[in-house]
This record gives C-alpha cells, sequence and structure tokens, in this order.
C-alpha cells in the first residue's frame, strides 16, 4: 500500500489522541512523578534574525539567570525561586518548577556574537540574534 506523502506528520497531533486514549486523570495522576525540564523553548528564524524564546516563569530579576555563547550553543542556568510562606512538603499539588536549573541549546544559524539581545517579558525570555551576513570559504589542500 502506497503512503499519502501529503499526509504530514503523524506525530502533530499526538498530545491530542494520548489525552483520548489516557484520559485526564492519567496526567493528574503521572504529572507529579515526570521530572520537570526547564526551560522550555522554540527556536525559528527570519532571513536576518534568529530567535529562541524561553519559558521562564518566576524569575524575580536577570540576576536569576546566566547565558553564555559557546562554539554555537547557548548556555543557560538559573533559580526558579520558591514564591510561597509555606514549606513545599505543604502544598497539595504542585507542578510548577521551582529551584535550579541548567540546559544547553544548539544554535542553529551562524550570528553576530555582540548583537545578541535579551528581554524578559510576561515569564518569557526572549533572545535575538543577528544572523552572521559573512560566509567563510575554506580551501582545503590534501596532503598526499
Amino acid at each position: 500500500m502506497k503512503k499519502n506523502s501529503k499526509q504530514g506528520n503523524p506525530w502533530e497531533n499526538m498530545n491530542e489522541k494520548i489525552d483520548d486514549v489516557l484520559g485526564e486523570k492519567f496526567w493528574k495522576d503521572v504529572l507529579p512523578v515526570i521530572p520537570k525540564r526547564v526551560p522550555l523553548i522554540d527556536i525559528y528564524e527570519t532571513p536576518t534574525h534568529g530567535y529562541m524564546v524561553l519559558e521562564l516563569p518566576g524569575l524575580n530579576s536577570s540576576k536569576d539567570v546566566e547565558l553564555s555563547v559557546q562554539n554555537n550553543q547557548l548556555f543557560i542556568k538559573g533559580t526558579i525561586p520558591y514564591p510561597y510562606q509555606m514549606p513545599k512538603e505543604n502544598l497539595l499539588q504542585s507542578e510548577r518548577f521551582f529551584g535550579t536549573f541548567k540546559r544547553v541549546i544548539s544554535i542553529p544559524f551562524s550570528f553576530v556574537p555582540q548583537k545578541l539581545t535579551a528581554q524578559y517579558k510576561q515569564g518569557v525570555l526572549l533572545l535575538t540574534f543577528q544572523k552572521s551576513k559573512q560566509e567563510i570559504q575554506v580551501e582545503i589542500d590534501f596532503q598526499d
């Protein structure tokens, strides 16, 4: 049987399918035991810029997060402080992330490091990379 190439990505609607099969109660029981990964990220680009959007709800200041770039990788680490006056053990349900985090993200485009900007608003960190227009040609001499 021939597959229809216009079907698209079969994984695209997986979340909806899982919800239909497993139900809402499944997620309520499972979410507390799944390790929380922070931050979640989206990456996109235009012809002139690259963008990373990171979910970081709860940061108090820019001092709570450190960003560095090395070898086309973004290193991010920081702390999302626990916001309540009561101990964590007293929470009836806890799904939000609090504590230290770190993540390394490959940057999938060439960029000018000096033109990297960061903006934090409503729990979202937006990183804007100015893409590098410089192309580097490398000649390779083969040794006999």
